[in-house]
């Protein structure tokens, strides 16, 4: 049964007359069948950081909750002149958490916790996975889609490792560090995905500044919260750091099934389990 047929499959198991086609993006629609082939059922679902284009919604009998560091007017505001995103499909944000520690603000436990490009973004990954692991019922399923290295603007980044993030975590970090954000700022170039794919990649690095002007920006920057991707994967770098982290007993979360990156798309799939 797909997507497409019916929504009976997700979330309370009442059959809804509306189609994720008319409320989701069509990149959501795709996770939502990628999630349909490996889990049976979603159970009631938290999800990360969703804003307009979220994986699940209530219109489809998903029993879901949204959290997010933004309440909903506040995200309205900050993107009011990105003409990029879908007013009309905003959500309302159930749990508003200005705190890295967040399940201790969350008074509910989840069968499935779903991120959309929100994992790169986390200075700390292994708190950050330790806050999903305790919100998560026993067996419980964790869905990430997470940016490919190879065919973004971090194409010419090196892949993060289990090192660094041990380190970050033992730093204990809540926001980018100057680093971070130095790796972000220095390495980011713009990329054509499609021309990749057709065996063009970019033939030479162009940093937008120079090594010692990025620093500088990097260090203002790391004064105040600053967006960046502090992590770079591919998914199989994605798998061996996960299981790295689990064997060295900081994640109770494995990798049951990745979804390598398809051709035309720049993120793949994963689904961990507690």
């Amino acid at each position: 049964m797909s997507v497409v047929e019916s929504t009976e499959i997700f979330g309370s198991g009442v059959s809804m007359l509306v189609s994720p086609q008319s409320v989701l993006s069509r990149v959501a629609v795709e996770r939502r069948e990628y999630l349909e082939r490996i889990l049976p059922r979603f159970g009631s679902i938290l999800e990360l950081g969703a804003f307009d284009n979220p994986v699940f919604r209530k219109e489809l009998g998903d029993m879901v909750k949204y959290a997010d560091w933004f309440g909903k007017e506040e995200l309205l505001d900050m993107h009011k002149n990105n003409k990029k995103r879908n007013f009309d499909r905003a959500v309302d944000v159930d749990y508003v958490v200005k705190d890295h520690l967040f399940a201790r603000y969350i008074d509910a436990k989840f069968d499935l916790i779903s991120g959309s490009h929100v994992i790169e973004h986390i200075a700390d990954v292994v708190t950050w996975l330790k806050e999903i692991e305790a919100l998560l019922r026993p067996g419980g399923a964790v869905f990430l889609a997470i940016p490919d290295r190879s065919y973004t603007f971090d194409y010419f980044r090196s892949e993060s490792t289990a090192i660094q993030m041990v380190r970050a975590h033992e730093e204990k970090l809540s926001r980018p560090d100057k680093w971070q954000i130095f790796d972000h700022f220095y390495y980011h170039q713009k990329v054509d995905a499609e021309e990749i794919w057709n065996g063009m990649p970019p033939s030479e690095f162009k940093s937008r500044f120079s090594f010692s002007e990025a620093i500088k920006r990097s260090e203002i920057a790391s004064n105040e919260y600053t967006d960046a991707h502090c992590w770079v994967f591919t998914p199989s770098s994605f798998e061996i750091v996960i299981n790295d982290l689990r064997l060295a007993g900081l994640v109770r979360l494995s990798v049951e099934h990745v979804e390598s990156t398809r051709r035309g798309r720049n993120e793949f799939w994963t689904v961990l389990r507690k």
